[in-house]
């Protein structure tokens, strides 16, 4: 059952950031199945990984836009990617530690923090890329 799913209402109206923005649903989605299904440690684990690095590009891309237009809230953006990877990242260390029953709520706190990211940082920074682009 998935955790996440895409909707229309979720787009910020720029096809980069939307496309990366469904894989991100997908993977949480895929970490989530892995939970849910109690598969072993290591499928769990690789999943957890493939989020971080897909989430660790996408922040990438989405920084080189916004040096790209010169965006005026780049320090505050980037400061939410960090704090997003480095909490992501401790989840991910508390998870390996032993920990495996916070496995739901690092999913909960995945689609969380995007859904609350997509809806209104992500969004401010879509309409700046198309300003720009106009």
């Amino acid at each position: 059952m998935e955790l996440f799913v895409w909707s229309d209402a979720l787009s910020v109206g720029n096809e980069f950031i939307d496309r990366d923005h469904q894989q991100l649903i997908a993977l949480i989605n895929t970490f989530h199945d892995a939970v849910s299904q109690q598969r072993d440690r290591e499928a769990i684990e690789t999943s957890l990984d493939r989020l971080i690095d897909y989430t660790r590009e996408h922040f990438a891309r989405e920084e080189a836009a916004m040096q790209r237009i010169g965006y005026d809230d780049y320090p505050l953006h980037k400061q939410e990617h960090d704090v997003l990877i480095r909490d992501a990242v401790e989840l991910k260390d508390i998870f390996t530690s032993g920990m495996a029953a916070l496995s739901i709520k690092v999913s909960t706190f995945l689609k969380d923090w995007l859904l609350t990211h997509i809806m209104q940082t992500d969004r401010l920074l879509a309409q700046a890329i198309a300003r720009t682009a106009n």
